[in-house]
């Protein structure tokens, strides 16, 4: 087995500050991921109640979208989100992740609410600018948490932290589709979707507002000694004037490697987040209710190897069994061994087995993952303080894909979802790009933190080159406890 190798920390003296302000900070930023997925993932099931000819109640409007204006209402959300990608990691660099997410919350819940009434004016073109405005206000959300989880977790906390955190989407969507497809059979029908989801928004806007901070130091409850623990692990000292290292990040393979490998993922996540109610009711032939339950169903067994995952690859590395970046290498090549699977098998389900076919979206799920403790945690390994900026611009290149998806999706299907055929052709090209994805990642990712993360970088460069060696990459082991108490040595 690959050990740890010299300049890795000692893992005898990781046992930490024990709990504080820190777990108080990442419950709400996971609470933050719910509501907001829960707002992001509604509209695969709203899209479907708002175009139920069948259903025979005359007191709600329905609409007569075909497959490719709904696949267009699908992506419209991604038109919004790649536009923000990079100024919102700008911004939550610049500004703190605080305000952007209450901002992103409150928007969204506004957006919310008032789409019912306006879809009325302006049918499926004002619910595509609904959907563009809920994107470009939740652009902000993984870049403002990649930034606040570098200035709130020591490295050694960092995987099974960011792993909680981070199971957020995956509880909203199991939240949000079963209760869509509740709340689409009430009297209200789909319009009690959006006013559900808006009245959720504010509520989490309260508890964000009161009780989260965008960094140790401006949280009004934390204690003067985690405080300390936290700010010492870690090298967030603000520069005197705001510089980011935009040459040092894009000649950087590793930050590449992530960056194709986050893609590669995203095609099979936006795939399912966006189609797979429309794929289980129309291609086998579930109810809709039943269909927006069993949509949720896979992210549960997601949920359970997101949290598994990240707890397993950071116990792991604390004790010395493996290399950070074998680590990293090895879960993201069985997350796409798990994926690519379950996308082959699915080519080859028939309508007539969709027992089977749930039972491989739990299981490709639930492999899927093992992305938590890869490739977005591969930015933290980089840069603490640019992960933010790092993952949105990583962002922006994958919302590519969540835009082209469901448009793509459509024409494959030519209008026609009930054709198992066309799914197949769907499943294999999303396979095929998981793979490369994953050959990148293995051959050029690195765990090695950069001396461009130290935001003095450029003035320790110029003054001492030597100055600029993260601590971490020495050649000499030192602990943890030495890390903390270096400036009372």
């Amino acid at each position: 087995m690959d050990k740890m190798k010299k300049g890795d920390i000692i893992t005898d003296d990781r046992a930490g500050y024990g709990c504080g302000i820190r777990h108080l900070q990442m419950g709400c930023m996971c609470l933050t991921m719910i509501a907001l997925f829960i707002a992001r993932g509604s509209m695969g099931v709203a899209v479907l109640a708002m175009t139920d000819t069948r259903r025979n109640n005359s007191k709600i409007e329905v609409y007569d979208w075909d497959k490719k204006t709904q696949g267009l209402i699908l992506s419209s959300f991604f038109w919004g989100y790649i536009l923000m990608q990079i100024p919102a990691g700008i911004i939550a660099r610049r500004y703190g992740g605080k305000p952007v997410m209450l901002f992103s919350l409150l928007a969204n819940g506004f957006v919310c609410g008032l789409l019912p009434s306006l879809v009325k004016v302006g049918d499926w073109k004002i619910v595509c600018a609904c959907r563009m405005v809920m994107g470009l206000t939740q652009a902000c959300l993984f870049p403002a948490s990649h930034t606040m989880l570098g200035r709130w977790l020591p490295a050694h906390e960092r995987t099974s932290y960011t792993g909680i955190v981070y199971s957020g989407p995956q509880i909203g969507i199991m939240i949000g589709m079963p209760l869509c497809g509740i709340l689409s059979a009430t009297a209200m029908g789909w319009k009690l979707i959006f006013y559900t989801i808006s009245a959720i928004m504010f509520l989490q806007a309260a508890v964000w507002w009161y009780f989260a901070a965008s960094t140790p130091g401006d949280h009004k409850m934390i204690s003067k000694p985690e405080k300390e623990y936290i700010e010492k692990a870690l090298n967030t000292a603000r520069p005197k004037k705001f510089r980011t290292p935009w040459r040092c990040i894009l000649t950087t393979k590793a930050f590449w490697a992530a960056l194709v490998a986050h893609s590669g993922c995203s095609m099979v996540y936006v795939l399912f987040f966006t189609d797979m109610a429309t794929y289980l009711e129309r291609g086998l032939h579930i109810s809709l209710s039943n269909s927006a339950s069993l949509s949720a169903l896979p992210y549960i067994g997601m949920l359970v190897g997101n949290v598994a995952t990240s707890m397993v690859c950071e116990r792991w590395y604390n004790k010395g069994t493996l290399r950070m970046v074998t680590l990293r290498r090895l879960f993201n090549s069985l997350g796409v061994v798990g994926a690519t699977g379950g996308l082959l098998a699915l080519s080859f389900v028939g309508g007539e087995r969709p027992t089977a076919a749930i039972v491989i979206l739990v299981v490709m799920h639930t492999m899927c993952g093992c992305f938590s403790a890869t490739f977005t945690m591969s930015y933290l390994d980089l840069s603490p303080n640019y992960a933010g900026l790092m993952l949105s611009m990583g962002n922006s290149t994958t919302t590519i894909g969540g835009v082209l998806s469901p448009i793509l999706t459509s024409i494959i299907l030519n209008n026609d979802p009930t054709d198992l055929a066309r799914w197949r052709i769907v499943f294999l090209l999303t396979a095929a790009v998981g793979v490369i994805s994953n050959i990148v990642y293995v051959l050029f990712i690195s765990a090695d933190l950069q001396e461009w993360d130290d935001p003095n970088y450029r003035e320790k460069k110029k003054g001492d080159p030597e100055g600029v060696k993260p601590p971490l990459l020495s050649d000499e082991k030192i602990s943890f406890k030495e890390i903390l108490n270096k400036d009372e040595d």
